[in-house]
């Protein structure tokens, strides 16, 4: 298998980032399709060995060529890895690309160009550009996405075939709540001035959202990009962890929920058209330290994380004990019930039976016998009606 190579490059336009985990193949191939841009600025590519596993390693050591590496010891989440790549970058622009998204040819040039586009007067300067996501088989995964007033969220126009006409209002450049963190292009300065992505969501989730909220309030604008596109596996790095996937969306969305509570009151519904987007307030800078992306010591970040996901797990047993426990007392209470019922039951299947026996026998009488026992119940009950 060829190497992937990047050429050095002495003054990059955009830094491409990407975490490194423990997907080998899928971030190969993530590689290679950013290497393999059509008439791509100049850039440069970052690649944050975030916690990596050995088969990462061993890839990035001999397939790939040319890249700047970050060398992170322990896993300390998505935020905090881009923060590091971003760190060392010289881009007037950061690509964000997921070890697990590749990259169309015309990606890189498409987003760069949507970002530099000429402005309408008064139209906000762009500070991100997201590019639409592909699914594997083709149909759309993401055009932007779209915030709800619960913090759930809409992937707008996902399932339709791009090729398809109830795909054309979503494949046109215009302004979105937020745009996945797979594949955005943000403007370095804003990035890094702001802080990065926000230490709050960490391990992960809502950072992406949460950054485009902040560039809106800095009175920027927020946009998807049609012709930029990238495929995406969604997910692929972290389908073998489901808890600490809904540990992390949990602990974040709840975060998310607590600093923006006052837009997502009066968020636009899921089907609102696709003009209507979350308002933000504007808000001035917060202070951030110069060298608040790169210096917090990863092994204290991984312990803080570990530590918080020791006290959900707990907390999710203990409300799991608790629905068991309910659970138990329900079915005791329902066990009581059918007791109680068989109870009742049981004298009147005596009865049933002592009469089924009864008929069995007069079905064996003949007509004389029948005879006979209709002339005793009769006199039976005559001699009843007497003794009252």
């Amino acid at each position: 298998m060829s190497q992937v190579v990047f050429k050095p490059e002495s003054n990059p336009v955009v830094s491409v980032v990407v975490l490194a985990w423990r997907l080998s193949g899928p971030l190969r191939q993530a590689l290679a399709s950013v290497a393999n841009s059509r008439n791509p600025p100049p850039f440069e590519v970052i690649v944050v060995l975030n916690g990596a596993s050995p088969d990462v390693r061993q890839t990035v050591a001999t397939d790939i060529v040319g890249v700047h590496l970050v060398d992170v010891p322990v896993n300390t989440g998505f935020g905090d890895g881009c923060n590091r790549g971003s760190a060392i970058a010289r881009g007037r622009f950061l690509l964000f690309l997921n070890d697990d998204a590749v990259a169309d040819l015309d990606m890189i040039r498409a987003l760069v160009d949507a970002a530099d586009a000429p402005l309408a007067p008064d139209a906000k300067l762009i500070g991100a550009v997201a590019a639409v996501l592909l699914n594997p088989d083709g149909t759309l995964q993401e055009a932007g996405s779209r915030m709800l007033g619960t913090a759930g969220t809409v992937q707008l126009g996902a399932g339709l075939s791009p090729s398809s006409s109830t795909a054309i209002p979503f494949l046109r450049r215009r302004s979105i709540d937020y745009g996945s963190g797979a594949a955005v292009l943000v403007r370095h300065e804003v990035f890094s001035a702001m802080g990065g992505y926000d230490k709050r969501y960490r391990p992960a989730y809502f950072e992406d959202a949460d950054l485009s909220f902040r560039f809106k309030s800095l009175g920027f604008d927020v946009i998807v990009e049609p012709k930029a596109r990238a495929t995406h596996l969604s997910g692929a790095s972290t389908d073998r962890d489901l808890r600490f996937r809904r540990f992390a969306s949990d602990h974040a969305g709840l975060a998310f929920i607590e600093r923006w509570k006052h837009v997502l009151a009066a968020a636009p519904a899921a089907d609102s058209p696709l003009e209507d987007t979350c308002q933000i307030p504007l808000a001035d800078l917060e202070s951030v330290p110069d060298d608040a992306l790169s210096t917090e010591n990863p092994l204290k970040i991984a312990v803080t994380i570990a530590h918080d996901f020791a006290g959900w797990l707990n907390a999710s047993l203990d409300s799991a004990e608790a629905e068991i426990s309910s659970l138990r007392s329900q079915l005791d209470q329902a066990t009581d019930a059918a007791r109680t019922v068989e109870d009742e039951l049981r004298p009147l299947a005596t009865r049933a039976g002592e009469l089924g026996a009864r008929l069995h026998e007069l079905e064996h009488r003949g007509a004389y016998g029948l005879v006979k026992w209709r002339l005793g119940a009769a006199l039976l009950h005559r001699s009843e009606k007497r003794s009252r």
